[in-house]
C-alpha cells in the first residue's frame, strides 16, 4: 500500500527578516509585518491540494504570536489531515489551544506518536532549541520494538556544513538524541526544517531530510549567511511498504 504526504515548514507568518539575516542569539532577527509570507503559504497549500495530497505535516515556525490563529484558519480552509511540530519561533502557550490533548505525551511539550512497531510516526517538540530529558525518556520507550520510524522535529539532528549552523542555530545537546537513535535497532527517517534549505544525508541507521522553507531560503554553500527570496518550497514523501521516496517542490515567486 502506498501512502503520500506533504511536509512544509518555516512559514514565518508576520515576520520580516531584518539586517540581511543577522542572528539574535540562536534565532534569526525579524520585524513585525502582519502580511509577510501569507501568500507563500497559500501558494504552497494550493500546490499540495492541486496534487490531490490530503495528508500534510508542518515542521514548525508558524511565525509571529499574533499570526497563529491566521495560520490555523488558512490551513483549515483546505481539506487536509494535518499534524505539526513546534519550532524555535513558536510559543507553546499560543499554539496549544489549537492542538488536541493527544499531542502532549510529555507534559508541556507538543510531542506524540501514532502507528505501530512496523511503521511509527513520532513528533518531537524542539521549540526550546533542544529535546529535553523528559522527551528523551519517552522517545526511548517509543523506540522499543519499533522497526521503522518516521521522526518529525523542527531542527536537524545530523550536522549540516552550512553558515546558518556555524552561526549557532543548531539543536542544543543533539548528540544525546543522536546517540539514542543510533543505539536503537530501528530504521529512522528524520524530517526537519529550520535551516531553510534542501539537504539529505545519512549516518548509521538515520536518514535525514531537511526541507526548504515556505518563507525564504538560506544558501547552503556559501562563505557567509546569504538569503534567497526567489522561491518557496516543500517536500512530497511517498511511502511504499518500507521504501521511502521524496521529491522537493520549488515554487518560483514573482
Amino acid at each position: 500500500m502506498t501512502r503520500k504526504f506533504a511536509y512544509f515548514t518555516d512559514a514565518h507568518l508576520g515576520q520580516r527578516l531584518v539586517m540581511g539575516g543577522a542572528m539574535d542569539s540562536d534565532k534569526m532577527r525579524y520585524a513585525s509585518e502582519p502580511d509577510e509570507h501569507r501568500d507563500h503559504l497559500r501558494r504552497i497549500l494550493d500546490d499540495i491540494a492541486a496534487r490531490n495530497i490530503s495528508d500534510v505535516v508542518f515542521g514548525g515556525d508558524i511565525g509571529a504570536r499574533g499570526a497563529v490563529p491566521d495560520f490555523f484558519e488558512i490551513l483549515g480552509s483546505y481539506d487536509f489531515s494535518s499534524r505539526m511540530v513546534l519550532g524555535n519561533h513558536d510559543d507553546h502557550d499560543a499554539v496549544s489551544p489549537f492542538l488536541s490533548a493527544q499531542t502532549h505525551a510529555v507534559q508541556g511539550k507538543a510531542c506524540f506518536s501514532e502507528g505501530d512497531p512496523a511503521l511509527k510516526w513520532l513528533f518531537l517538540d524542539s521549540s526550546a532549541n533542544q529535546v529535553d530529558e523528559d522527551q528523551l525518556g519517552w522517545l526511548a520507550q517509543e523506540l522499543q520494538d519499533t522497526r521503522q520510524l518516521l521522526l518529525f522535529l523542527h531542527h536537524p539532528i545530523l550536522p549540516i556544513d552550512t553558515p546558518v549552523e556555524h552561526a549557532g542555530a543548531s539543536l542544543r545537546e543533539r548528540e544525546a538524541l543522536k546517540t539514542l537513535l543510533i543505539g536503537s535497532q530501528c530504521d529512522i527517517s528524520v524530517f526537519c526544517g529550520h535551516y531553510h534549505m534542501a539537504d539529505e544525508r545519512r549516518e548509521a541507521n538515520i536518514r535525514q531530510f531537511c526541507t526548504p522553507a515556505v518563507s525564504y531560503q538560506i544558501v547552503k554553500q556559501a562563505d557567509r549567511l546569504q538569503i534567497d527570496r526567489a522561491s518557496c518550497g516543500y517536500r512530497i514523501v511517498e511511502l511504499a511498504g518500507s521504501v521511502i521516496e521524496t521529491e522537493i517542490v520549488d515554487i518560483t515567486l514573482p
